[in-house]
């Protein structure tokens, strides 16, 4: 029987998974475009120098992508009474040649970076959430519920966050990453009052990335006497330790230093009813 399969970066379930994660990842041809061996080295190399820091994360937060996207397979296959599956790009489950089943890569936008190491495995892949209405409708409901906790004359700005790329990457693949989270967030501000503004987490090394950061995005509002933050982490539909940690605690604790009033984030959609039925309305 056809089974589809739900595909997440990988799910880290203890402290010996982490090495191996992040050599995994960083060996990817499609994040360090580098030929063999010189790919292994440098991807030998970072590993060591961020694992000791993920350990910190990790004790600190877990990431708890593997136990919700477990749930997203289970409530997935009651909605549906389909077989459904989960695998992972660089962990296990891990991806593995398929021309037969149906994928769908669970990441609001299409970028090389997460969509290249499943489509040079399998055959049978989803289009990326943002081209569906609902997916939009989605995201433009998770920031209503949160400025509803606002009070209507507090100066609010709305920050979609999204998980940085290094420039000379995207140039070279052509990714069409950041146009289209451009063109999301201009249709998205046709729904809104507040202003929304678009900038970029998760920046690693000294090679230049898309900008502006989010921290500079704080730093800048917070001088231009904004008072509350709606923070949305616009290229997950999973919580990670990127919006667990980076956002939750490191963003939220520069929002406090900055003396904002207000610092929400929307939740990402994990296993919620809405987002099981969206998924279900693809298949």
């Amino acid at each position: 029987m056809k089974k589809t399969f739900l595909v997440n970066l990988g799910g880290i379930k203890s402290l010996a998974d982490i090495p191996v994660f992040l050599f995994n990842m960083f060996n990817d041809k499609n994040i360090i475009p580098a030929k063999q061996p010189l790919r292994v080295a440098v991807s030998a190399v970072i590993t060591a120098c961020r694992m000791f820091g993920t350990y910190s994360i990790y004790k600190s937060k877990k990431s708890p992508i593997f136990q919700v996207t477990q749930k997203q397979k289970e409530k997935l296959k009651n909605r549906t009474n389909k077989e459904i599956e989960f695998k992972f790009s660089y962990s296990t489950p891990k991806i593995k040649k398929d021309s037969l089943n149906f994928y769908i890569p669970m990441y609001g936008f299409y970028s090389h970076t997460t969509h290249g190491k499943i489509l040079e495995n399998v055959k049978n892949v989803s289009a990326p959430f943002c081209i569906f209405g609902k997916f939009f409708d989605l995201i433009e409901n998770s920031i209503k519920d949160k400025l509803t906790l606002i009070p209507n004359n507090t100066k609010t700005a709305v920050i979609l966050s999204a998980h940085s790329l290094p420039e000379s990457l995207a140039q070279k693949t052509k990714d069409s990453y950041r146009n289209d989270l451009e063109v999301f967030k201009k249709y998205l501000q046709k729904r809104f009052e507040k202003e929304v503004f678009l900038s970029f987490q998760s920046k690693l090394g000294p090679v230049k990335w898309f900008e502006p950061s989010t921290a500079e995005t704080i730093k800048g509002l917070a001088k231009k006497n904004y008072e509350a933050l709606v923070v949305v982490p616009i290229s997950f539909v999973t919580d990670n330790t990127e919006t667990v940690y980076e956002i939750d605690i490191e963003y939220a604790e520069l929002a406090k230093d900055l003396q904002f009033k207000y610092f929400l984030r929307t939740e990402c959609f994990n296993d919620s009813d809405e987002f099981i039925e969206f998924l279900a309305g693809i298949l």
